[in-house]
């Protein structure tokens, strides 16, 4: 039975019991965790820097906890590399798997996202080197300025607390990072998949303690 641990930032409202909500196999364990950043919502550099250490410091006991993958919510992708350097298991991010999975449906993709994930997702577009293949980054403003602004993409990746309510008459395919990540870290746990040491290599001295020591401070 594969048990993954799924970070979510505390700011959005994500479901408590994700296997109840469909978003996992029944013989799946999703534990949940929400994850508290020192500056919330992170709106810059500095913020996305302290959001990359919450991350790292909530997951980096990931393994030794006994879980086989690690979902980090947060279309931001935060601590999604330094995790991957401190453990084994795969770590399966909202960002980066939305956008790479949006290609295998279409030749491009828009990313509709709330004010709060609308900066952070033009940089991680950039430092993916997805500028070609993003048709554009949407804001988020109401259901109704949302289907207009989506009407003419192929695909739709669905960024932050966004709803697709509205969105079913448009027929096109819309993905969800949340399920997405999930479903991602269930097929490279059967798989005996997870990311590769030449990518991500382990740190020279772990400092686990004192990870969480700066990230509690507030």
């Amino acid at each position: 039975m594969p048990r993954i641990l799924l970070l979510s930032p505390a700011d959005l409202d994500l479901p408590e019991n994700t296997v109840a909500a469909g978003l996992a196999d029944p013989d799946t364990e999703i534990v949940h965790r929400r994850v508290i950043y020192p500056s919330c919502p992170p709106v810059g550099a500095h913020d996305w820097t302290l959001a990359d250490l919450a991350m790292m410091a909530a997951g980096q006991n990931a393994q030794a906890e006994g879980f086989d993958a690690v979902c980090l919510a947060d279309f931001g992708d935060y601590g999604a590399n330094a995790l991957r350097s401190l453990l084994d298991i795969p770590v399966v991010t909202a960002g980066r798997a939305s956008m790479l999975h949006a290609l295998t449906l279409g030749a491009s993709f828009s990313v509709l996202a709330t004010e709060r994930d609308y900066v952070r997702a033009k940089k991680i577009v950039h430092e993916y080197a997805l500028d070609a293949q993003c048709a554009g980054i949407r804001l988020f403003k109401s259901n109704t300025d949302l289907v207009e602004r989506a009407a003419q993409a192929e695909v739709l990746v669905l960024a932050g607390a966004t709803q697709n309510a509205g969105l079913e008459a448009l027929n096109i395919p819309m993905v969800d990072p949340l399920s997405l990540v999930v479903k991602l870290a269930e097929s490279l746990v059967g798989l005996s998949l997870t990311h590769s040491r030449r990518a991500y290599p382990a740190p020279q001295m772990r400092k686990a303690e004192l990870i969480a020591a700066i990230s509690s401070v507030g």
